[in-house]
C-alpha cells in the first residue's frame, strides 16, 4: 500500500485516533468507538468499519479488546513523519 494511503482519509483517521489516545493501566488505548469516530469525521459507520479493517490488515492499528484499539509503532512513525513535514 505505501505512503500514498496517508495522503487522504486514512491519515485523518489515524491522526484523530492518535490525538484521542488515553493511557489506561500504563497502556495507550483509543477510548473512542467507531460510531463516535464516524460522527466526528462525518462518515458512515460502515465507511469507518471498512477503514479500520484495512488499517488492521496493513498493521497500523490493533484491536486490544472488543471495540478498543491501539495504534502500532508503524502508525506512530507515519503520524510523526507527516506532522514533522507540516512544520
Amino acid at each position: 500500500m505505501g505512503m500514498d494511503i496517508f495522503l487522504n482519509d486514512y491519515y485523518d483517521l489515524l491522526k484523530l485516533m492518535h490525538d484521542n489516545e488515553a493511557i489506561i493501566l500504563n497502556e495507550k488505548i483509543i477510548p473512542l468507538t467507531q460510531m463516535q469516530i464516524a460522527g466526528t469525521m462525518n462518515y458512515s459507520k460502515m465507511k469507518i468499519s471498512s477503514m479500520f479493517r484495512i488499517l488492521q490488515r496493513e498493521g497500523y492499528i490493533k484491536q486490544k479488546t472488543r471495540g478498543k484499539y491501539v495504534l502500532t509503532d508503524k502508525a506512530e512513525i507515519i503520524i510523526n513523519t507527516i506532522e514533522s513535514l507540516k512544520m
